[in-house]
C-alpha cells in the first residue's frame, strides 16, 4: 500500500511534466505520421493538475470530409455486418458497432457543420488518461502485488503497467488525432469506444492474466515437484 500510495503522490506531483512529456512524445510520433499541427495550446484538466497541452490538427467537418472517408464508414459497416453473420461469437459486438457508425453517420448528416477541436479533443484525453494514471498504483497493488508471492516480482509487474499505460496512451492518442484529422467525426464513437478507458482495463487485465499465469504456473511447478518426492 505504501509503494501505491507514493507512487500516487509523486504521479500528482509532477503531473504536469508527465503529461508535458506525453505531448512531446505525440507530437513526435505526429510529424513521423505525417499529420500537420500548428503547435499545441494550454488546456485546464484538473485543478491544481494542470495545464496540459492539446494539439492544433485541422479537424474537418463532415461537409469538409473526402469521399474517401465516406466510403470507408460503409466499408467498416459492411465488414461488420460479414462478421456479424460469419462468426456468432463477434455477432453481439459486431452489432453493437455497426449501430455506434450508424448513429455516428445520422448525427453527422443533421449537424453537417458541427466541429470538434482537436484541443478539445486532446483536454478530454488528458483528463480521462491522468484519472487513469493516479488510480492505477491501487488497482495494480490489487491485481499484481497482494496476489504475487515474490514481492520483487509484484513491485515490476505495478511499475511496468504503469509504464505501459502512459506510452499506450501516446499512441491512442496519435491514432485517434490522426482518425480525426483525416476522417473528422465520422468514426468518433467507435474510436472512444474502442480505444477510451476500455482499452486500459483490456490491457489491465491483459497484464493480470499473464501475470496469474507465470505465478501459478511457478506454484505449481514446486508442488508436482515435491508430490514427485513422495
Amino acid at each position: 500500500m505504501g509503494f501505491a500510495l507514493i507512487v500516487f503522490i509523486l504521479l500528482a506531483y509532477f503531473a504536469v511534466p508527465l503529461m508535458a512529456f506525453h505531448s512531446s512524445v505525440a507530437d513526435t510520433l505526429l510529424r513521423w505520421a505525417g499529420i500537420p499541427n500548428a503547435g499545441w495550446e494550454p488546456v485546464a484538466v484538473f485543478p491544481g493538475l494542470e495545464p496540459g497541452s492539446g494539439p492544433l490538427v485541422p479537424v474537418p467537418t463532415f461537409s469538409q470530409v473526402s469521399e474517401g472517408a465516406r466510403f470507408a464508414l460503409i466499408l467498416g459497416i459492411v465488414a461488420l455486418l460479414i462478421v456479424a453473420r460469419r462468426f456468432s461469437l463477434f455477432r453481439n459486438l459486431a452489432n453493437f458497432l455497426i449501430v455506434l457508425l450508424l448513429v455516428s453517420a445520422v448525427v453527422n448528416v443533421f449537424f453537417d457543420t458541427f466541429q470538434l477541436q482537436s484541443k478539445v479533443f486532446g483536454q478530454i484525453w488528458l483528463r480521462q488518461e491522468l484519472l487513469v494514471w493516479l488510480l492505477m498504483p491501487f488497482v495494480s497493488l490489487l491485481l499484481f502485488l497482494l496476489p504475487q508471492p515474490n514481492l520483487g516480482v509484484g513491485l515490476g509487474w505495478m511499475a511496468l503497467v504503469q509504464v505501459y499505460g502512459f506510452f499506450f496512451s501516446v499512441l491512442r492518442f496519435v491514432f485517434c488525432i490522426g482518425m480525426l484529422h483525416y476522417t473528422g467525426l465520422l468514426f468518433m464513437p467507435l474510436l472512444w469506444f474502442a480505444l477510451g478507458t476500455l482499452s486500459d482495463l483490456l490491457f489491465l487485465l491483459f497484464f493480470y492474466s499473464i501475470s496469474v499465469y507465470r505465478t501459478s504456473g511457478q506454484l505449481w511447478g514446486v508442488r508436482s515437484s515435491w508430490q514427485s518426492q513422495l
